[in-house]
């Protein structure tokens, strides 16, 4: 029989269960990232769960700079001003508001800013979405009048988002010529944030380049009806892919670590992240890491030196990418053509047999130039 404080446990576990549930299910919060552009290109948040970008002008610098980018002229406080812009639409000019969510589901419900187009201004107007890549228009409209600010809001239905980043972008087009101005002010992304414990409580999430390979390490403090982890990978922060998946604990109180390899890593800078799922299906999904992968470059030396008048050798490991140049002392150019090995080893081959003297081989490295003297007898 039980006694009365396990049957109290019973009942205590059971109301907090019933409790956990209907936080999952039913708890939200709304939230609003707004930026006001009032002096300013920086975004804020009104819940934590959010981290805004300072606004960023793509396409081209901002040419309207006397007296200042920004005015009042009927903007709540201030309106950034932006100019030029182009006759037709193009995909490559546009104001973009970025803003990255840590760890809670989110909706998205609408969507909002504030135009004012000079008289020679742009009146076309097109919003795209980070959802589907920026390939399709969110809604375009006209600015059919000049002068003051017209307030627009775009009802959308982004359900139970978990992506680390979401990015509104709005283009202009169209204008008069290229003294044409358009205002910003007050662009704001609402929606409300579902509050689902998570089923992880991670300390850490970092990596590290290995011989060609990329190490991701975890540890989590605690877990509750966790099921694994899913790495996902991108080379934009943006848009990521599965490339492993490993088993959770379940139920841990303590510290827990993990691991991954990532056997094939591409080019240059790899964004990773964490998925974490548990036991029926709910996930949470991790800020993205940024790892290197650029070989670390080598110490460069000439090998032999004296070199022959037939061929140039140069040690060189993970120099694939680096662009040699050759030169007499008197500094005229000597044209070559170049093999590589697998060892790294490279060999500049003289057009023609090389005169004696000194010769100079040139490489940028680090943002420097730098220079190796050889000798051909």
């Amino acid at each position: 029989m039980k006694s009365n404080s396990q049957l109290l446990s019973g009942s205590t576990a059971a109301i907090v269960a019933v409790l956990l549930f209907v936080f999952r299910a039913n708890a939200q919060d709304p939230f609003s990232v707004k930026w006001t552009m009032d002096y300013t290109q920086a975004g804020v948040s009104s819940h934590i769960n959010f981290s805004p970008s300072s606004a960023v002008l793509a396409g081209g610098a901002n040419t309207f700079t006397l007296p200042t980018v920004y005015s009042t002229g009927g903007a709540i406080v201030a309106g950034y001003i932006i100019r030029p812009w182009p006759t037709i639409f193009s995909p490559s000019r546009y104001m973009e508001f970025t803003f990255s969510a840590s760890s809670l589901k989110y909706n998205i419900t609408s969507i909002g800013f504030r135009l004012r187009r000079s008289p020679n201004g742009p009146n076309g107007v097109k919003v795209r979405t980070s959802m589907d890549g920026f390939a399709a228009d969110l809604n375009a409209f006209v600015i059919s009048n000049n002068g003051v600010f017209n307030s627009y809001s775009i009802p959308v239905s982004y359900i139970d988002l978990s992506s680390n980043t979401f990015t509104l972008r709005i283009y202009a087009y169209n204008p008069v010529d290229i003294y044409g101005t358009l205002w910003f002010d007050e662009i704001s992304v609402n929606g409300d944030v579902q509050a689902i414990i998570l089923p992880v409580d991670l300390t850490y999430f970092k990596g590290s380049a290995e011989n060609g390979q990329i190490a991701l390490n975890w540890e989590t403090a605690w877990e509750k009806n966790s099921k694994q982890f899913v790495i996902e990978r991108a080379s934009d922060a943006k848009s990521f892919t599965v490339i492993d998946s490993v088993a959770a604990s379940a139920e841990t109180t303590g510290r827990t670590s993990y691991s991954s390899i990532d056997r094939a890593p591409l080019p240059g800078n790899n964004y990773y992240r964490l998925k974490f799922v548990d036991q029926d299906g709910a996930f949470t999904i991790s800020k993205p890491i940024s790892v290197s992968n650029v070989p670390h470059l080598l110490e460069i030396r000439m090998a032999p030196n004296p070199a022959s008048p037939r061929s140039i050798d140069i040690l060189a490991p993970y120099a694939g990418n680096v662009t040699f140049e050759l030169h007499t002392a008197s500094g005229a150019p000597v044209l070559f053509n170049r093999e590589d090995d697998a060892g790294g080893h490279i060999r500049l081959i003289p057009l023609r047999p090389l005169a004696s003297g000194i010769y100079f081989v040139s490489y940028i490295r680090n943002g420097r130039k730098e220079h190796l003297k050889v000798l051909v007898p």
